[in-house]
């Protein structure tokens, strides 16, 4: 029986199906977003979000120093977005900024007693939902799921083995596509 060429992700999605990879991946994206609006949600309740709590649990987490460019990596996140935040932080006075005294460019990151304090209640918060959305896991479970997922991390910043080639898109003209006139 010859080999036939399985179908593209957009043609099953087309056809109104799925595959076992897509629905994977899907439903991680669904779990993450979800995990992350409870935990918003909860932490609006103190006036924090997830945003902030990741921001401050990355400078609480790094060893040495860490500038906010080491931050973003981290987070995975544009340096601009973590600049944003780290100047919402430094007013609050949670985080501190210290020059970097090999390179006048860079600003080392701390936080302040209130930080760590700030810290602390939001990992209160935090743990009550982590512990909620794992009840029942085993350590197994837990471990075996932590190993799938930091493979697929690692790939992330890999090259891809083929090379597809992808044609520019045209520019769409938007008042057409809306069906509106000129």
């Amino acid at each position: 029986m010859p080999h036939r060429k399985a179908s593209t992700s957009f043609e099953v999605y087309k056809q109104g199906g799925t595959t076992r990879e897509i629905r994977m991946l899907v439903d991680m994206v669904l779990l993450v977003r979800g995990f992350r609006s409870k935990v918003d949600e909860e932490l609006r309740k103190i006036g924090q979000s997830a945003a902030r709590m990741e921001t401050l649990a990355a400078i609480l987490n790094m060893q040495g120093d860490k500038s906010q460019s080491d931050v973003a990596r981290r987070l995975r996140i544009e340096g601009a977005t973590v600049t944003r935040m780290i100047d919402i932080l430094s007013k609050e006075g949670l985080v501190e900024r210290a020059p970097d005294p090999r390179d006048r460019r860079v600003n080392l990151l701390s936080l302040t007693p209130a930080g760590v304090d700030t810290v602390e209640r939001i990992f209160t918060i935090y743990d009550r939902v982590r512990g909620h959305l794992l009840e029942g896991m085993s350590a197994e479970q837990i471990d075996e799921m932590t190993a799938l997922i930091e493979t697929m991390i690692g790939r992330l910043d890999l090259p891809y083995g083929d090379e597809v080639e992808i044609e520019p898109m045209p520019q769409l003209d938007r008042k057409a596509a809306r069906g509106e006139s000129g």
